[in-house]
């Protein structure tokens, strides 16, 4: 993809400023701090939505103009004050379950993984200029405080009084071309598989070693943790990313697992989460490993909300390390026993589910579904059922987050990341997008599809 042009030659090439008005800016950025874009809106050289409408553009996200915008101020109970300032964030509202949060940095990965941590929430990122935002932050959270509904934007539209009950988002999204495909939706997604579903019978198998899965996308840690375990006894195991994680994970079975929480592919958090969850995999042991979350992100939060079995903090000393897997992996057998007759059949709900979904009875089908979601969380077909059933029901945040769920347990599913592409496209999300027809196009079917999905990114890009 081609390299960013920056604010500032953007707008020096669609005649919005001079190059004397530009090297103001810049001069007062270097002396009081901050972006170019606050510079530009404080000096007057430059609007709040025109600035928003190139950086959407620029940064390939949506971004929200708040001084059009209404927040209801109770979703601000989603993030503590001190963690918003920290990062330069603002919860901005729920979308169908989802937080729309306003980021200075929409594409910092840690910011939105510390989020979906502490809230137990999907994130969808919206761009927000830095100096407004800094003012709103402290506004909105003093009228919270103060027991207020709603912080407005000065420009807001909606008359005090008749604000919406979940706010007012101005939003500004890049005007991507419509893509020419429409969305497909299986009717008949096909029967679960024994390999797709949680709902194999667990067993305790004798094993001549314990398995420890060894997970850091640090090559240095990974090594020390592998030749330190296999002296103690253990076969070892390593993966580099979340989404391999887990896959080794569902497929080796491993006794416990060494999970470090920042991971590109899927937040360390949400590997654990999902393995947790499952009534077939959740007796595998997690010791959860961060530098990052501290203070606020107490180990207790991470064993109540996420299921972690212990946490510890890097960096670390090896031999107690060592000893609380020793530990934890001598009370694995006893618990394992107590748990293998919990395991559920969802392939009931699923064929139920479907059966109602072909019979055009979408609000039994869905309820029917999150029931198979709940007792086969790791079961990609069951995810991708149910996004089927949202889009229908025209519930796309929600059927977005479904296909990433799919996507997540099986990496190659062609159709889920066809239409996530379609979907984010649809949304102003170009990044995204692109991302998803790249993936799509490793995966498609045959030459036809390929050429097709080929020209499908060639538009983004």
């Amino acid at each position: 993809m081609a390299m960013r042009k920056r604010l500032g030659e953007l707008l020096l090439e669609a005649g919005r400023i001079t190059a004397a008005q530009l090297g103001m800016a810049l001069k007062r950025k270097e002396q009081r701090g901050g972006r170019l874009a606050s510079s530009l809106l404080e000096l007057g050289l430059a609007g709040e939505s025109e600035l928003l409408t190139l950086l959407a553009a620029q940064q390939g996200v949506p971004a929200v103009d708040l001084s059009k915008s209404i927040i209801a101020l109770e979703h601000l109970a989603l993030v503590p004050r001190a963690v918003a300032e920290q990062n330069l964030i603002l919860p901005l509202g729920l979308i169908q379950g989802q937080i729309a949060l306003g980021m200075v940095t929409p594409d910092d990965v840690n910011i939105k993984g510390e989020v979906q941590f502490v809230t137990g929430r999907s994130v969808k990122p919206y761009l927000v200029l830095e100096g407004r935002l800094k003012k709103v932050l402290a506004l909105a959270y003093a009228q919270k405080e103060a027991f207020g509904r709603f912080w407005r934007g000065e420009r807001a539209g909606q008359p005090v009084g008749s604000e919406p009950a979940d706010g007012y988002l101005c939003v500004i999204a890049e005007k991507l071309p419509e893509p020419d495909v429409e969305i497909v939706i299986d009717e008949d997604p096909g029967p679960m598989e024994v390999a797709d579903t949680d709902i194999v019978e667990v067993t305790e198998e004798v094993a001549a070693k314990p398995v420890v899965l060894v997970v850091d996308d640090d090559p240095e840690i990974v090594t020390m943790l592998q030749v330190a375990l296999q002296k103690q006894g253990y076969e070892v195991l390593t993966a580099n990313r979340g989404d391999t994680a887990l896959e080794t994970i569902l497929a080796k079975k491993p006794h416990l697992v060494l999970l470090d929480a920042m991971l590109p592919g899927m937040h360390g958090f949400e590997v654990c989460q999902k393995v947790k969850s499952s009534p077939a995999h959740r007796q595998t042991r997690i010791i959860m490993l961060s530098a990052l979350y501290r203070g606020w992100r107490i180990a207790g939060d991470i064993r109540s909300v996420y299921g972690a079995d212990d946490y510890v903090e890097k960096p670390f000393h090896l031999r107690p390390l060592l000893a609380k897997v020793k530990a934890i992996l001598a009370g694995r057998h006893e618990a394992a026993e107590a748990e293998e007759n919990e395991t559920v059949d969802a392939r009931a709900f699923y064929d139920r589910g479907m059966a109602l979904y072909q019979d055009k009875k979408y609000d039994e089908a869905e309820t029917v579904l999150r029931e198979a979601c709940a007792n086969a969380p790791l079961s990609a077909r069951v995810h991708y059922a149910l996004a089927n059933v949202l889009i229908v029901r025209n519930r796309v945040f929600e059927a977005m987050h479904e296909y990433e769920e799919t996507i997540a347990l099986k990496a190659d599913m062609f159709t889920p990341l066809r239409n996530l592409a379609i979907l984010y496209q649809r949304q102003g999300f170009r990044r995204k997008a692109a991302e998803m027809w790249e993936r799509a196009l490793n995966c498609a079917p045959d030459d036809e599809t390929k050429v097709n999905v080929r020209e499908q990114l060639l538009k983004l890009i």
